[in-house]
């Protein structure tokens, strides 16, 4: 990765990290086209991988443990996303991605006893237990962070985190904005709920919660229109978070970068992604305001841990 030139302001700038979601056993091309992404502007991205487990585990990917192995070196970050990655996994999903995933708000309705049941302390310790033995196989050492899916928790997930060691969790959604323009609701208007804060802040069992800012490339058309409005947005929440001096939290999906923008077979899709075309515009557009600088999440959590005016709620 060839990295941005020190300023002497970095101090003053904003943290924003590029973070990813989804990389799992087979998708080691996908996570290359990222890192060749993301070399050309010199930024590092903050992976949140999927262990998995049996024959689809990440530790049975010689391929992508390698290139996982090579980029970590040259400053790329990996952490936990799931164990197998389902709605419902780690506790019960944002009730905004209810709205948007009408399956998942299917099975919370039919299934419900059994969701519950996977929502025990002694059921989430396994979960993530489990995802630690096949995350140690690849990277020698526990993930000291974890991105739950769809924005889920629970109290159970929480408190097991803190007894399995976790520093630092990434659920929360303080703005749906850009989850509900992928879904077609382009009417919707930048809301950023005032009871779920956008600052890095200590849950009551102890780890660091960083919220998530949005995911500005998930499912966006083939429109020159739809893509340069996604990319105000994500200025338009950058502006938000400089006027708090808290850290953003970019989102993103291998499947939304790569996503050709239309599902009808009469129209020529989009060569690259329009999710790739979103960011090729907002990255140096966040940068071109000189008042960010893009980092990791260990960064973030030693800054957390001793910056006072983050951490209070």
């Amino acid at each position: 990765m060839t990295k941005l030139p020190p300023t002497e302001n970095a101090g003053k700038l904003l943290p924003v990290a590029w973070t990813n979601d989804d990389i799992e056993f087979g998708r080691s091309d996908e996570l290359q086209r990222h890192l060749d992404f993301l070399n050309r502007f010199g930024i590092p991205g903050v992976f949140f991988v999927i262990p998995g487990e049996g024959g689809a585990a990440i530790d049975r990917d010689q391929k992508l443990v390698d290139l996982m192995r090579s980029a970590a070196r040259e400053g790329h970050e990996f952490y936990q996303h799931g164990f197998r990655h389902h709605a419902f996994e780690c506790g019960i999903p944002d009730m905004g991605m209810f709205a948007l995933d009408q399956d998942a708000q299917r099975r919370f309705d039919e299934e419900r006893a059994s969701i519950e049941a996977m929502h025990t302390f002694e059921a989430q310790i396994e979960m993530l237990a489990a995802g630690q033995r096949v995350w140690r196989k690849v990277f020698g050492v526990d993930s000291s962070g974890f991105r739950p899916g769809w924005g889920a928790y629970c109290t159970n997930f929480y408190k097991a985190l803190a007894a399995l060691g976790y520093d630092w969790v990434s659920s929360s959604l303080p703005c749906m904005t850009s989850w509900f323009w992928s879904a077609g609701h382009w009417e919707e208007p930048m809301n950023f709920r005032g009871a779920i804060p956008t600052n890095p802040h200590r849950l009551p069992q102890g780890i660091i919660q960083f919220p998530l800012a949005g995911d500005y490339g998930f499912r966006v058309p083939k429109d020159p229109e739809k893509i340069d409005r996604m990319v105000g947005l994500g200025l338009d929440e950058f502006q938000v978070y400089l006027e708090r001096r808290h850290p953003m939290l970019i989102v993103s999906h291998w499947h939304g970068l790569e996503w050709r923008g239309t599902t009808s077979p009469d129209e020529e899709p989009l060569s690259g992604g329009t999710g790739y075309a979103v960011h090729e515009k907002l990255i140096p557009a966040i940068l071109a305001t000189g008042r960010a600088r893009f980092t990791g999440m260990r960064e973030l959590a030693e800054i957390a841990r001793s910056t006072p005016s983050w951490m209070e709620k």
